[in-house]
C-alpha cells in the first residue's frame, strides 16, 4: 500500500506560511529567537513557541492574510496520483494548524489527513501554541516529530506499505532516513546529497505527481 506524506510550508504553499504572518504581524523581536535557534541555542519548538506569543493581530486579521498565500498548483495532481494508484496522502507540518486548515480549505483540500502544531487565540491577540502530535526524543526538536507520525500509521498498515516523502525543509531531515522513497527540493536536497539519501530533486509537485503515475506504469 502506498503511502505518500507531504510537508507543507513551502511545499504544497510557495512559501512558508508562520514565516510570512511572523514578518506580518509579528513584533519584530520575534527574529532574536530565530537567531537563538539558528545558533542552536533552543530547539525548534520553543522558537516557534515564543514567535508565536509575539503576533500582534486578530485571528480574522491572520486568516484573511494567509487565504492569499498561493499554493503549488500541482498538489491536485499528486494527490489524484495516489488516490488512482490506491495508496493515501497525509498531510504532516512543523508548522501551524490554524494556518494550513485555512489554506486547505480556499483550495478545497480540507479533506486530506493533515497534522501540524495548534494555535489557540486565548484573547484577541493572545495566542497559545501546543505541540500535540510532538515526541520528547524527537531528533530534530520539533513540534511535530514527522517520523513517529510515519511510524504510527505505518503500524497500521503493515509491512506492505510504500512511504513516500515529499519536503523542501530542515523539519523533514529525520524522515527522509525512514521512508521507502523521497522527494526533495530546497534545503532537504541539499541534505540528502550531502548525507547520500537517495531522492529525486523536484520543483512542482507535478513533477512529483507524474513521476508517481511513472512508477505505476513499470
Amino acid at each position: 500500500m502506498l503511502h505518500c506524506f507531504c510537508d507543507f510550508d513551502g511545499t504544497i504553499t510557495v512559501r512558508d506560511t508562520t514565516d510570512a504572518v511572523l514578518e506580518q504581524f509579528a513584533d519584530p523581536k520575534y527574529l532574536e529567537w530565530e537567531q537563538k535557534w539558528e545558533a542552536g541555542e533552543i530547539s525548534a519548538r520553543e522558537c516557534m513557541a515564543q514567535q508565536v506569543r509575539l503576533i500582534r493581530a486578530t485571528p480574522e486579521a491572520v486568516r484573511a492574510f494567509v487565504r492569499e498565500i498561493p499554493v503549488d498548483p500541482g498538489i491536485h495532481a499528486l494527490v489524484q496520483s495516489c488516490r488512482l494508484l490506491g495508496g493515501t496522502f497525509t498531510i504532516v507540518s512543523d508548522g501551524i494548524d490554524f494556518l494550513m486548515e485555512e489554506i486547505l480549505r480556499v483550495h478545497r483540500l480540507d479533506s486530506l489527513p493533515h497534522y501540524a502544531n495548534h494555535l489557540r487565540w486565548e484573547q484577541p491577540m493572545q495566542q497559545v501554541l501546543t505541540f500535540p502530535h510532538g515526541k520528547d526524543d524527537c531528533r530534530g526538536g520539533c513540534g511535530l516529530c514527522k517520523c513517529a507520525q510515519m511510524d504510527q500509521h505505518a503500524g497500521a498498515e503493515g509491512a506492505e506499505r510504500w512511504t513516500v516523502y515529499v519536503g523542501d525543509g530542515l523539519s523533514d531531515r529525520c524522515v527522509v532516513h525512514e521512508a521507502d522513497q523521497v522527494f526533495a527540493k530546497g534545503k532537504l536536497h541539499t541534505y540528502c546529497s550531502e548525507k547520500g539519501i537517495i531522492h529525486t530533486e523536484f520543483e512542482s509537485l507535478s513533477e512529483v505527481a507524474a513521476a508517481l503515475a511513472q512508477t505505476a506504469r513499470v
